[in-house]
């Protein structure tokens, strides 16, 4: 482990460091553009100058390599001269838009700026001015806040792998642009606003949408497939803005698919239930006096965007009634990048945490099969997945039904034809817990209010069981969780999750699966 000094402090570093991963790792700040620890090294914006023992001049830290008796220095008159003069060639054909560009709050020029810069400049001539333009379906370009750091056209070429980007002209006309006749539209597209430095390339979905300095970020993890990617969701006015990706090695790196961030106009949209109808005090009672005609008289329908505290509550109220339970879930293409990063086609966020929980997952067919003979007499419905669609021979036979009771997040004609209904929660207005294709186990937390008078699965369930004598009162859903898996509590899953005993990967051992 060679060993070096940065700003007389004596560190060991993996050989093959660089110099600025040794600075960050030791919590120094280190200016920069151009570097993104996802990306190939480019060193051409020079921001994260340094001075080093065996060099005469200032090096680009990003791209220098530790070795001996290195020694480092991060700061001092010669440093930060180097990095005002940088910023002084990068603001001369800037344009001083921060007022209305969507970065403000969050650009990294500003904050650069202000730390490096006195706010003075020499420069009278006119400004160089590039174009504002569509590069592809979801995305702009404001081509004179472009600083040629050539990190989006590294990410489509090394992680993407489409290349649909380059730099074009040269000197100070430089500027990103897409190749003629090739839009940027790939699955990945939109992970280039988030590590453009600038405001030069931005969503327009997100376009003045919102000031970042009003809203609320939290953490959580996206329900758009199995992969289960950690993400941030910026909320302003109990409203998603947008979301972005959240760096966890162990399941997304540093980025995510446009299709985690699009489509979630549900949570909100027109066909949202909103209002429970029907009895549903007595729903307990009626399913208990049907269940007790004989076996399998009562079937679940569920899905595979239940939460594992929903799961559980599921095979304990179908437990006690001695019901059937069938799933529901979403298929779609895999997709994998250049780098190996992949899109799952299981598009639902927690099959294996049901699969957990009821040992395998069952498809819907038996509980069609009984509604349709008659056996199944009532049937519980606890769907939660977004855009569902039932077997047109599953809404024929519901007719015949002596109960239907729907627990659901949108209308739709099942919902119309129950007895009883109950307006869920989405994913995104509850607490809870998935597990992703690879075993991990992680937290999803409310991004905003629930709609009307929505409400939690884990309440309903648990309404169920105490009114069928199983359970003495409505718990919270981290009070569930711990039922459901005695040896981890939400503390310990923490923000990049746990991995569970059954992986290959795992490094704690916990159980899960109902009592």
């Amino acid at each position: 482990m060679p060993k070096i000094k940065i700003d007389g402090k004596e560190v060991e570093v993996v050989p093959g460091t660089r110099v600025i991963d040794a600075c960050d790792h030791e919590g120094l700040d280190i200016p920069r553009f151009c570097y993104h620890p996802g990306l190939t090294p480019a060193g051409n914006c020079r921001m994260c100058l340094v001075k080093v023992s065996n060099s005469r001049k200032l090096e680009v830290s990003c791209v220098y390599p530790c070795s001996e008796g290195l020694e480092v220095t991060t700061s001092g008159p010669e440093v930060e001269a180097g990095r005002k003069a940088v910023l002084e060639y990068m603001l001369i054909n800037h344009p001083l838009d921060c007022p209305i560009c969507d970065k403000a709050g969050e650009c990294q020029l500003q904050d650069n700026t202000a730390e490096h810069r006195d706010g003075l400049t020499r420069f009278v001539d006119p400004k160089v001015v590039k174009d504002t333009k569509d590069l592809g379906p979801q995305i702009k370009i404001w081509g004179s806040r472009c600083i040629s750091c050539t990190r989006c056209v590294r990410f489509c070429e090394e992680v993407v792998g489409t290349g649909e980007l380059a730099m074009t002209q040269r000197g100070d006309h430089q500027v990103a642009d897409v190749h003629p006749e090739i839009p940027l539209d790939n699955p990945m597209s939109l992970n280039v606003v988030d590590i453009c430095p600038v405001g030069a390339l931005i969503d327009k979905d997100f376009l003045y949408a919102s000031r970042v300095w009003f809203t609320k970020r939290t953490d959580t993890v996206c329900a758009g497939c199995s992969k289960g990617c950690n993400i941030v969701a910026t909320v302003h006015q109990n409203d998603i803005k947008r979301v972005q990706p959240r760096e966890n090695h162990a399941v997304n790196h540093y980025w995510m698919c446009d299709a985690g961030r699009q489509g979630l106009d549900y949570v909100k949209g027109p066909n949202r239930l909103k209002l429970h109808r029907g009895d549903r005090k007595t729903l307990a009672a009626k399913l208990s006096a049907i269940a007790a005609r004989g076996p399998a008289r009562v079937g679940i329908l569920a899905s595979t965007y239940a939460t594992v505290e929903e799961a559980y509550l599921l095979k304990q109220v179908a437990d006690q009634l001695g019901a059937r339970v069938g799933f529901i879930g979403r298929g779609g293409d895999e997709w994998t990048a250049k780098n190996g990063w992949k899109i799952e086609a299981d598009k639902t966020p927690n099959r294996a945490g049901v699969a957990m929980v009821f040992g395998a997952v069952e498809g819907p067919e038996a509980i069609l099969a009984g509604v349709q003979s008659g056996a199944i007499q009532a049937l519980l419905v606890v769907n939660g997945m977004p855009g569902a669609t039932y077997a047109p021979e599953l809404l024929a036979a519901a007719k015949k039904l002596e109960l239907l009771a729907v627990c659901d997040i949108e209308k739709s004609p099942l919902s119309e034809a129950a007895h009883v209904v109950i307006a869920s929660t989405t994913w995104a207005e509850k607490d809870g817990v998935y597990v992703n294709s690879t075993g991990r186990v992680q937290r999803i937390q409310p991004l905003i209010v629930s709609q009307g008078q929505a409400r939690s699965d884990v309440a309903t369930l648990q309404e169920i069981l105490v009114g069928l004598g199983v359970r003495r009162a409505v718990l919270s859903t981290e009070a569930v969780f711990t039922e459901a898996v005695p040896a981890l509590d939400y503390a310990k899953v923490g923000s990049q999750g746990v991995v569970l005993a059954s992986s290959p990967e795992a490094t704690t051992t916990v159980s899960l699966g109902a009592k």
